[in-house]
């Protein structure tokens, strides 16, 4: 694949305060720097992280995401995830998306997938 033309999805899978961060950030700098296409799809408790209030109260996070959302990277709650959580579209920062199963499946066999 020529630069640029990498396509890859973030699958954020739990939640460590102290590392909530990293892979919205390194997403921005994959973005940024090398020019990649890149998703995001959060699972399991990671997707309280994309709920409107702990972005709010995270405002690292909200910055990074403002800049990724803005670019036009997709973010995505699982919506099995959601639901076990009570979670609806509604509860989630604006420009995130409630994933489906056919979003997870084009994410996962069309692009590389990198797990945190």
């Amino acid at each position: 694949m020529t630069a640029g033309s990498e396509r890859y999805v973030f699958v954020v899978q739990h939640r460590n305060e102290r590392f909530d961060l990293m892979p919205f950030s390194i997403a921005r700098t994959w973005r940024e720097d090398k020019g990649l296409d890149i998703a995001i799809y959060s699972m399991y408790d990671a997707v309280e992280l994309l709920k409107k209030d702990a972005i709010n109260e995270h405002p690292d996070i909200r910055d990074v995401l403002d800049v990724l959302l803005a670019d036009g990277v997709p973010v995505y709650a699982c919506g099995f995830c959601a639901r076990a959580c009570q979670l609806t579209v509604d509860d989630y920062y604006p420009g995130v998306q409630v994933g489906n199963r056919n979003i997870f499946h084009s994410l996962m066999t069309e692009r590389q997938t990198v797990y945190w």
